[in-house]
């Protein structure tokens, strides 16, 4: 007999949207993610769509354990001021922390970064 709580995940996978990624969509992520250390919907528009974003950090994660490459690929979704979310598939190597990425992104995409240090931030939020 399966309990609630498998029952709830395997719902929550039957409903997760299913996409496919190319390998040239891949191997550009990855080339952009070599070059300037990160990759933003700037740079790949179908990043707007923040499943589809993370689902690409999966991937491009995937693809730089495959060739060993040594890398460690995160996936973030931060929110900006005026209530825009935006994704950023980075390489902690090159963009050092959370706090870079949001800035880096911010920057990128124009937005303005929410008052605050981003720990402050989430503190906040969870207390």
């Amino acid at each position: 007999m399966a309990t609630k709580s498998a029952d709830k995940d395997k719902d929550k996978e039957a409903t997760k949207p299913a996409f496919e990624y190319t390998d040239e969509m891949i191997q550009k992520a990855a080339d952009l993610i070599v070059k300037q250390g990160y990759a933003t919907r700037k740079d790949i528009p179908e990043m707007k769509d923040l499943d589809w974003a993370y689902g690409l950090g999966e991937k491009v994660d995937k693809y730089f354990n495959d060739k060993n490459a040594g890398r460690f690929i995160y996936h973030e979704d931060f929110d900006y001021a005026g209530g825009d979310i935006a994704a950023i598939i980075f390489d902690m190597d090159q963009v050092k922390t959370r706090t870079d990425a949001l800035k880096k992104l911010g920057e990128v995409l124009g937005e303005k970064i929410i008052d605050g240090h981003l720990d402050e931030i989430e503190h906040d939020i969870t207390n």
